[in-house]
């Protein structure tokens, strides 16, 4: 063990340090009214075309002009069907999502949601 080996082990505290970071995920949405327009927007993803872009066309909720990004939150935070699809991790439950793969449409008071987390931690 070198010197600086022995400041580093002195001056750490592990006992004492920072918790670990909490249960969160990052995901984007495209929220719309119909299932007629689920179909519109699966076939146009299906097709290839960027999640961004499509939110931005036919999504309802403000997160549209930002691609469908939601940012970053914890469970809780979302009604409780999108936070199933999100979180969700107990054997006797749907699977939470996939990390990049679109899942939907999801039903909540909103409407339908198509739905792709980009990151969980904590999990």
């Amino acid at each position: 063990m070198g010197i600086f080996d022995a400041f580093n082990k002195a001056f750490s505290n592990e006992k004492y340090a920072s918790p670990p970071e909490g249960i969160k995920a990052t995901a984007r949405h495209i929220l719309v009214k119909s299932l007629e327009e689920v179909d519109v927007v699966m076939n146009e993803l299906k097709e290839g075309v960027d999640f961004g872009t499509v939110a931005r066309r036919y999504s309802q909720c403000p997160s549209s002009s930002q691609g469908g990004s939601l940012g970053s939150f914890g469970p809780g935070t979302m009604v409780a069907e999108f936070d199933k699809v999100i979180f969700s991790s107990s054997p006797d439950a749907t699977p939470a999502a996939p990390i990049g793969q679109v899942v939907g449409p999801v039903q909540t008071q909103f409407g339908y949601h198509i739905i792709v987390v980009d990151k969980r931690t904590g999990v």
